[in-house]
């Protein structure tokens, strides 16, 4: 079990490990004491990059493993599957037809020539886990992008393996030299291919799985095959299981947006009632206040036979009373002011 310690100390210097090898003499610096607790031995461990798997991702990852079978990949290439099939024979048409092609992994234009060794190996794995998946019911699919697709069901996991490019210095070719200028320097940065393979699932995998698998100390893609196979079949049920968890949270969502709209759509709806009623009230007000007036007048007017624009003014205080009478809503029905009221909606005031 790897402990993890830390020390307040400076770094080595630079040139501390190769001025050691070379029999050198360096500078070193001395330990702090040893604090109550910590161990006599300490086992130094390369710091671990990326979240751990979840539980439920070891279980997955288990059950996975125990159910899935792969075939180690094969040193040839026999009866490919149909995308890779579709490769070779793109490359034989690009290679009779002679023209140039724009290869996208190298970033510029490229005579079509036959497949390196890398490419070779990257067909081979990729074939092998092509079957494997398909054999577990799960497609694999091509783009028109050219991008590499698993699905099963309605989750897809893209992935993709490829070569590792380097930066390389390639002097300049005599037109080059004669046509371009590349500020007194007698080479161009292109990439080139290197002898490793990365296998890497560009899909975000829930629960920590791991998303990368590369050529190294540890062994090459080839070994590793079955872990990836194994990683690609237990993400999709727990792809499944955080769907469905979304589709949950965004229906909770939805119904508690829908509530809070109906919520407020039945406040706006009392809000307008309300100021109607309050209308109907202001109205009942005012022709009080009108009937009121009218009868002060009459009582003041002390020849009501006095016309006024060829009317008497006694017909002049009637139609003041008709008036009054019909813009009080409690002249007639009562529960008319009910009626008007029931008849509001949220659109009938369009000022709010």
């Amino acid at each position: 079990m790897a402990i993890c310690a830390r020390f307040d100390i400076p770094r080595p210097m630079r040139g501390h490990w190769n001025k050691l090898a070379a029999g050198k003499a360096v500078e070193t610096k001395t330990l702090p004491p040893k604090q109550p607790g910590t161990p006599d031995r300490i086992k130094i461990a390369p710091l671990q990059r990326g979240r751990a798997a979840e539980p439920a991702a070891e279980e997955a990852l288990a059950a996975a493993r125990g159910r899935a079978s792969m075939r180690p990949v094969a040193e040839r290439l026999v009866r490919p599957h149909p995308i890779i099939a579709g490769w070779l024979a793109r490359r034989e048409r690009e290679i009779r037809k002679g023209d140039h092609i724009y290869d996208r992994r190298l970033k510029r234009s490229v005579r079509p020539s036959v497949f390196s060794v890398q490419e070779r190996r990257r067909h081979r794995i990729l074939d092998a886990l092509f079957k494997a998946l398909e054999a577990e019911k799960i497609s694999v699919t091509e783009s028109e992008r050219l991008e590499l697709f698993a699905a099963s069901g309605r989750e897809k996991i893209e992935f993709q393996l490829r070569v590792k490019l380097q930066q390389v210095r390639r002097p300049l070719t005599t037109d080059e030299r004669e046509w371009y200028s590349y500020r007194d320097k007698d080479y161009r940065l292109e990439l080139a291919e290197t002898d490793a393979l990365i296998f890497e699932v560009k899909t975000w995998l829930p629960a920590g799985l791991q998303r990368n698998w590369q050529d190294g100390r540890k062994g090459t893609v080839e070994t590793m095959a079955s872990d990836i196979l194994a990683t690609m079949l237990a993400a999709f049920p727990l792809m499944v299981a955080e769907r469905e968890q979304r589709e949950k949270a965004e229906e909770r969502r939805r119904i508690e947006e829908q509530r809070r709209y109906e919520l407020e759509q039945q406040r706006k709806l009392d809000q307008n009632r309300f100021r109607c009623l309050l209308e109907q009230a202001g109205r009942w007000r005012e022709a009080e206040l009108a009937r009121s007036f009218v009868a002060a007048l009459r009582a003041a007017i002390a020849d009501p036979t006095v016309e006024i624009d060829d009317r008497p003014a006694s017909e002049w205080l009637d139609w003041a009373e008709a008036r009054a009478s019909q813009h009080d809503p409690l002249a007639s029905d009562p529960l008319d002011v009910f009626d008007t009221i029931a008849v509001v909606t949220n659109w009938t005031y369009r000022d709010r």
